[in-house]
């Protein structure tokens, strides 16, 4: 005898309330972090249980997601903490916003890792042909004694 095939699909909804100990260890952040984002204004004023424990709603989640993401991509900590505390269509302008204004920056650093790269690949090949010559022409500064001591 077959039996059809049973498909089970389960979404696991987070807890209403956690406490600090379950909300680091759903997010794989630390609770010593968890603190600290919540002293410098990252996460809201936490409510404290009758036993005095911190108790976190669920969206507490959401906003470690947030705050990963941005350090991820090389935000700061008071940008993050800017647009996180922005809701509805603010925070979503704000989020592109920032997004540019680091595509830019990343931009800028590229264009200046690439220049200096340049640059001392030219230099690289100076030092090569001098000492293929047997010459030490080098700039004083990057010469110690006897042309590197000649190995």
């Amino acid at each position: 005898m077959r039996y059809p095939k049973l498909e089970a699909n389960f979404k696991v909804k987070p807890p209403m309330h956690m406490k600090i100990g379950e909300l680091a260890e759903r997010t794989g952040i630390p609770a010593s972090t968890i603190r600290y984002y919540e002293k410098e204004g990252l996460l809201p004023k936490v409510q404290r249980g009758a036993n005095g424990y911190r108790v976190y709603q669920a969206n507490a989640l959401e906003r470690l997601d947030l705050i990963q993401l941005g350090q991820k991509l090389g935000f700061s900590l008071d940008t993050i903490r800017s647009v996180a505390a922005l809701h509805g269509a603010a925070l979503k302008d704000a989020l592109i916003e920032q997004l540019d204004a680091r595509l830019h920056e990343i931009d800028r650093l590229r264009a200046i890792l690439d220049e200096q790269r340049g640059a001392v690949a030219g230099a690289r090949e100076s030092v090569l042909a001098s000492l293929a010559d047997g010459e030490c022409r080098v700039p004083a500064a990057w010469a110690t004694d006897e042309c590197f001591k000649r190995v």
